[in-house]
C-alpha cells in the first residue's frame, strides 16, 4: 500500500485537548496528541512511499503508521492510485465535489485573511497601506482575467462572464479613494506596481480560465464575500482608527465596493449557474482542481509577501516602483 491523502485541513492548538480536521465531506474532532503525531508522517503520504517507507522517514513503527491511517478511515481521506475513477455516475457528482472543495478553500482564506491581524493592531501602519495598494492592483486586474475566460467560453457562459467582468470593472477606484484618504496621491498609486504574488494571482486566473472558462464560477465561490455584516465592519473600522490613528471613515470606499459586490450576488454565481460547470475530461478536471488549489495558496502567499515587504521597509520603495530603461 502506497497511501495518499485527499484534501485534509488541520487546525491544531497544542493548548487544546482536541484538534479539528476538515475534509470535503465532514469536520472531525481529533485528540491533539494524535493529530500532532499524524503530522509527523503526513508529509510522506504522497503515494510514493510504502507503509514501511513512511515509518522509516517519520520515525514511527510500521504498526503505528498503519494504526494512524486506519484511525482516519472514517474521514475517507486515505486512498491509493487503485482507487482512482475516470468516470462518474452523474455530472452532479463532480459538481458536488467541486462545491465542497471551494467551500473548504473559501473558509481557509477567511481564516488566513490579513485583515484579522489589522483588527488586532499586530502589524504596522505601512502594512495596512501596502495591503490596500495590493488590493488596488488585484481588483483592477480581476475583470481582465474574467474577460480572458469569456473569450474562451461560448453561449450562456460567455454572456455570464462578460457581464461579471463588466460589473467588476472600475472597482479599484473605491480602493484608490481609501488610499487617498490615508494620504496617498492618485498618481502615486496609479504609477506603482504590484508585488509579484499579486501578479501571480492574475497569471494563475488567466491560465485556469483559459483551460476551463466555467472555473471562473468556482473561483468566485472561493474569493467573493459571502455577506456584508455592517456591525462587524463598523467594529473593524473602529479597531483600525484606534490602532493606526486613522479617520474612522477612511476605508468606507473600500467597504462600499464589498457591499456592491455582495449586492450583485457574485458569491452565488456558482450556485445559481451550477449547470454551466461541465468538465467531462478527467485530465482537465484534475488540472482545474490543482490550479484552484494553487490560486488559494497564491492568496496566502500574497498576505505573506505584503507583510514581508511593508513591515520593515529598510529602503524599499513605498509604494513599489517600476524599473524602466531610464531607471537603469
Amino acid at each position: 500500500m502506497y497511501p495518499k491523502l485527499r484534501e485534509n485541513v488541520w487546525h491544531i492548538d497544542p493548548q487544546q485537548e482536541t484538534a479539528v480536521l476538515i475534509t470535503s465531506r465532514q469536520t472531525f474532532a481529533v485528540p491533539t496528541d494524535r493529530a500532532l503525531q499524524f503530522l509527523r508522517m503526513r508529509s510522506y503520504c504522497t503515494g510514493w512511499h510504502s507503509i514501511d517507507g513512511i515509518a522509516d522517514k517519520s520515525g514511527f513503527s510500521s504498526r503505528d503508521v498503519s494504526s494512524m491511517l486506519d484511525s482516519l478511515a472514517p474521514a475517507g481521506i486515505v486512498y491509493t492510485d487503485s482507487d482512482r475513477r475516470d468516470t462518474f455516475s452523474r455530472d452532479e457528482e463532480v459538481c458536488d465535489v467541486l462545491v465542497r472543495a471551494c467551500r473548504i478553500w473559501s473558509t481557509e482564506l477567511q481564516l488566513s485573511y490579513i485583515g484579522n491581524e489589522f483588527s488586532a493592531g499586530r502589524l504596522p501602519k505601512p502594512v495596512l497601506i501596502g495591503w490596500l495598494l495590493e488590493m488596488y492592483h488585484y481588483i483592477r486586474d480581476f475583470p481582465f482575467a474574467i474577460e480572458h475566460g469569456a473569450r474562451h467560453a461560448t453561449g450562456r457562459l460567455k454572456a455570464l462572464l462578460t457581464t461579471y467582468a463588466a460589473q467588476e470593472t472600475g472597482h479599484e477606484n473605491f480602493v484608490l479613494q481609501s488610499l487617498v484618504n490615508l494620504g496617498m496621491s492618485v498618481s502615486e498609486v496609479e504609477t506603482s506596481i504590484p508585488l509579484l504574488s499579486t501578479r501571480l494571482i492574475g497569471f494563475l486566473m488567466r491560465e485556469l480560465f483559459e483551460l476551463a472558462p466555467s472555473a471562473a464560477l468556482l473561483v468566485a465561490a472561493v474569493i467573493e464575500a459571502q455577506g456584508f455584516a455592517e456591525k462587524e465592519i463598523d467594529s473593524f473600522k473602529a479597531s483600525l482608527a484606534e490602532h493606526y490613528g486613522i479617520d474612522l471613515h477612511a476605508l468606507d470606499p473600500y467597504f462600499e465596493h464589498q457591499k456592491i459586490d455582495v449586492g450583485m450576488g457574485h458569491a452565488s454565481l456558482l450556485a445559481d449557474n451550477i449547470d454551466l460547470v461541465q468538465i467531462e475530461d478527467r485530465h482537465t478536471l484534475d488540472q482545474v482542481v490543482n490550479k484552484i488549489h494553487d490560486l488559494k495558496h497564491a492568496f496566502d502567499l500574497q498576505g505573506l509577501e505584503i507583510k514581508a515587504y511593508f513591515t520593515t521597509l529598510n529602503g524599499k520603495y513605498f509604494p513599489r516602483q517600476r524599473v524602466d530603461f531610464q531607471a537603469i
